[in-house]
């Protein structure tokens, strides 16, 4: 009864919203555009989406994402199957584009937009891109190549959005089941290509799952904190579009800004990685009063930093788990952490988990984790996660670290994870992030950077007294570092890369 009441209040299943799912399929075809068809019609003067300088309803963004496909056929060509790669932080051309890629049927690679020149050239050679559209700041991709977002002089995603349409040379064909492919990782210089279908089905099951797990029917307002190349991002992108919500985005994760935007806003759900939240309830917690659900994923959250969002803001956190092949597969809601605060949740129904080690199915102690379900990609068989989990006898699952972290220290198995997790418990200790660095003697050790409580002056020998008591001898690490914050990516996880500049 939930969810036919949740599905009856976004009017989904009234009689307007399934007439208008059944004509989308023969107007626009089973892809990214048929979410946005459905909204337009139910929604069409409500906000779809804010920027940094201005917004559009959703009746707007749909016209003007359709205008956007024929200027592609038109003057690029852009057609089914073709590699289109894009690079960009968030905002309202981004949105145009990703809708009218998905519409033409071209194969969509989202990149992040931090990626080297080297990094970007080797995507490049692997993939073969046709065309790559990015932001005027993005400078390494060759001109025969590129379609800015913006730019004074050369045609642009903004300047074929303002021109004129040419019915003679529009009669593009509906296409279906287009792709789109999240490069995930890359914080070490290697990419995974992670391929999702846009065919509409394969966001209703996740949705409806969140949609009656997070009550998400209840509201209007979503910032989505994530950059969109992210999947955690694309797909709280489809979840506001689904719920007809209005999404508001910012270019950049800046703490202070975030806040503001919440506040002036009145945001009631923000998507964000635990370390955007950390530096949110760190900066004002007052500004953040109006949200009514927090979803955080991405990366493992901190115990106390679960118990300090349910003591400040109320039981509204909820931890996701997924992957960029398979989307959400796990919830964890308030009153599961509650209880159990270092929990992913259990896997949502229609998803398969099963934990594996050493080629064998194990119920206790941790593995790999495997997952199997209809809306992946890949539903017939079964995905490698390599993520190390563990299972207690209520069927909650718990983070472990990765598999590929593992490192041999002195002829023992380290994980870095488990470190991490054990300084995290300390109340004194903000954050922790644990790296691996060569050593001549031991082979690879660890290196641990933490950042106190401002109020707190601990020395790096009372740290080394305080571990020596909770871990063992191979898994101390070489140094504790302590600095005042964690630099970050633009996705909001910790910055290696910055981190071990500190060591030089």
């Amino acid at each position: 009864m939930e969810g036919i009441k949740a599905l009856y209040q976004i009017k989904l299943l009234t009689l307007k919203g399934i007439w208008y799912l059944i004509k989308s399929i023969p107007t626009v075809g089973m892809n990214l555009m048929a979410l946005l068809y459905i909204a337009q019609k139910l929604f069409p003067d409500r906000i779809a989406f804010q920027d940094d300088t201005t917004h559009i309803s959703y009746h707007d963004l749909y016209l003007k994402s359709q205008h956007l496909a024929d200027q592609f056929y038109c003057h690029y060509t852009i057609q089914k199957h073709q590699k289109i790669a894009i690079i960009a932080y968030n905002h309202l051309h981004l949105i145009h584009s990703l809708f009218a890629l998905s519409v033409l049927g071209a194969d969509i690679y989202l990149l992040n937009a931090e990626i080297s020149s080297a990094q970007f050239q080797r995507l490049h050679e692997k993939h073969q891109f046709q065309w790559v559209i990015h932001d005027f700041e993005i400078e390494y991709v060759p001109l025969e190549k590129s379609i800015f977002m913006d730019h004074d002089t050369l045609i642009s995603i903004k300047s074929l959005l303002k021109e004129k349409i040419y019915p003679s040379n529009t009669q593009r064909k509906r296409t279906h089941f287009s792709k789109i492919i999240v490069l995930t990782s890359g914080s070490t210089g290697a990419f995974k290509s992670a391929e999702r279908s846009s065919k509409v089905g394969n966001f209703l099951v996740p949705f409806y799952q969140l949609l009656t797990q997070l009550n998400l029917y209840r509201y209007r307002t979503i910032y989505i904190a994530t950059p969109i190349y992210h999947g955690f991002g694309m797909a709280t992108l489809c979840m506001t579009v689904i719920l007809g919500a209005t999404g508001y985005l910012k270019k950049k994760f800046i703490v202070h800004e975030a806040c503001d935007l919440i506040e002036k806003h009145q945001i009631q759900v923000v998507t964000l990685v635990p370390l955007m939240l950390n530096r949110m309830l760190r900066h004002d917690d007052r500004k953040l009063r109006s949200l009514q659900c927090i979803i955080t994923g991405g990366a493992a959250i901190a115990e106390s930093l679960v118990t300090e969002t349910l003591r400040i803001l109320g039981n509204i956190l909820f931890n996701l788990y997924g992957t960029s092949e398979a989307g959400v597969c796990m919830i964890a809601r308030p009153t599961d952490l509650l209880q159990f605060p270092k929990t992913i949740g259990k896997p949502i129904p229609g998803l398969k988990a099963k934990i594996v080690k050493d080629g064998q199915v194990i119920r206790d102690g941790a593995g790999e984790l495997y997952i199997q379900c209809a809306w992946s990609i890949q539903r017939t068989t079964w995905i490698v996660t390599g993520d190390l989990v563990s299972k207690d006898i209520n069927g909650y699952y718990y983070l472990q670290g990765r598999v590929d972290d593992m490192i041999v220290s002195g002829g023992e198995n380290v994980y870095p994870f488990s470190l991490e997790q054990t300084l995290l418990a300390y109340p004194f200790i903000i954050k922790a992030v644990v790296l691996v660095v060569p050593d001549i003697e031991f082979g690879q050790r660890l290196i641990a950077f933490v950042v106190l409580e401002t109020d707190k002056n601990l020395s790096k020998e009372a740290l080394y007294i305080c571990l020596k008591t909770k871990v063992a001898r191979y898994q101390m690490p070489k140094k504790i570092i302590i600095i005042s914050e964690i630099p970050i990516t633009v996705i909001g996880k910790p910055d290696k890369r910055k981190l071990l500049q500190l060591l030089s």
